[in-house]
């Protein structure tokens, strides 16, 4: 429906069909975490929220620090335009990213999870994830098929994997599904737009996709946490727990 819909070019027609396909999937998303009974795994808690606010925080800062040193520029999209008409074309990718999130990271990975057998569970893990985000990459279609002329793109489906790939370790990593969701929609809404000073090699555009960054805040906010509970607990608690 969304290739057929789209493919008219009209900006009103495509903005509506945005929002009602992606506002009906976080719908149908909200209705699979109920009858599953997988609203568990997505609580919002105090703890989970100041985790979300920090990570956000050092994200964005640490971007603009290392986009500084490899020297490359960089603006903020909301600066460029009408804040308005700004603002209503990224809430879109709010829909998007939770939408897909509660889907692809939560809903599919449990009940892949909890449908193959495999004894060893760190195998079980790694083909759940690798599965649910070759699903992921196949659900892009419709995107991929327009943006690249009616032409299958591989090298756009290997990078939605390999998104999704990431957005899977930081949830199963941190238990906290809202962190995938806001790497996911700074991605998609373009909130910092990077650009050259000059010609650089193709290694030091890691930080466009923000994935190695996310990795270090999260590794690094697991080590302090795992240190100061040791300390709180003591080692002999803290290994029971």
């Amino acid at each position: 429906m969304k290739i057929f819909i789209l493919k008219y070019n009209n900006l009103y027609l495509t903005t509506m069909t945005n929002y009602g396909i992606q506002f009906l999937m976080l719908v149908l998303a909200l209705y699979l975490l109920n009858k599953f009974n997988y609203i568990k795994y997505i609580k919002f808690s105090l703890k989970s929220f100041f985790e979300l606010v920090a990570y956000t925080m050092l994200l964005i800062i640490l971007i603009i620090v290392l986009s500084k040193a490899f020297h490359i520029g960089y603006y903020f999209v909301w600066n460029t335009g009408n804040f308005v008409t700004i603002l209503f074309q990224n809430f879109y990718f709010v829909f998007v990213a939770l939408e897909e999130e509660y889907l692809f990271r939560v809903v599919l990975y449990y009940k892949i999870l909890e449908t193959i057998i495999v004894k060893n569970k760190t195998l079980k893990v790694i083909i759940v994830v690798i599965l649910l985000n070759i699903l992921c990459s196949i659900s892009h279609f419709p995107i991929t098929y327009l943006a690249h002329h009616e032409d299958m793109n591989i090298p756009y489906f290997l990078n939605v994997f390999i998104t999704g790939i990431f957005a899977s370790y930081f949830y199963l990593r941190t238990g906290n599904i809202y962190i995938s969701s806001v790497m996911h929609f700074i991605g998609d809404a373009r909130i910092i737009e990077l650009y050259t000073y000059n010609r650089l090699p193709i290694y030091v555009y890691f930080i466009d996709d923000m994935m190695v960054i996310s990795v270090i805040i999260i590794e690094i906010y697991s080590i302090c946490e795992y240190f100061y509970n040791k300390k709180i607990y003591g080692i002999e608690n803290f290994n029971s727990k």
